[in-house]
């Protein structure tokens, strides 16, 4: 009885669903406006998703340009609520990470709170970057991060031994 009424279920599901895919898709025409639009809505998604992610619990607008003055490639961040003895930079494996952290705590004479509040951003690095010689500044609460061109791109180039 339980194998029958579960082979009876499963059958009256797939044949809604498809069912509901067959008139959704097929009757509107394989070329219709099912793909019409994607590219549309894919790049208002992309563009909402930068948007999150240059964006933190401190407000942090992110800006990554080439300098052609300085032949540098630039990352500047707007960050409220971090001082520069909050900030820690580092590079490994041709990515730069950027770390702030704030700890507070506040006591008054009964209690005790603590908080804190974290932000972090990587970037993978040009081919071209010099990683060695980065430089940064922090004013303004903006921090400016210059990483030199290279005259020549380093090849990262292994050879592969066949076993």
């Amino acid at each position: 009885m339980k194998k029958t009424l579960l082979t009876v279920l499963l059958i009256s599901s797939s044949t809604v669903c498809a069912q509901s895919y067959q008139s959704n898709f097929f009757n509107n025409g394989f070329g219709g406006n099912v793909w019409s639009n994607f590219n549309q809505e894919f790049q208002q998604f992309s563009n909402e998703m930068r948007d999150m992610q240059n964006k933190s619990i401190f407000d942090a607008q992110t800006n990554r340009y080439f300098d052609d003055k300085t032949n540098s490639y630039i990352i500047e961040i707007k960050i409220n609520g971090l001082a520069k003895k909050n900030l820690d930079i580092t590079t490994k494996d041709n990515m730069i990470h950027i770390v702030g952290s704030v700890y507070k705590t506040e006591r008054t004479a009964d209690s005790s709170r603590s908080s804190s509040r974290k932000f972090a951003q990587s970037y993978s690095l040009p081919q071209d970057a010099n990683g060695e010689s980065v430089n940064a500044e922090f004013k303004n609460n903006s921090l400016i991060i210059s990483i030199p061109k290279l005259a020549t791109p380093k090849q990262n180039i292994n050879k592969v031994t066949i076993k």
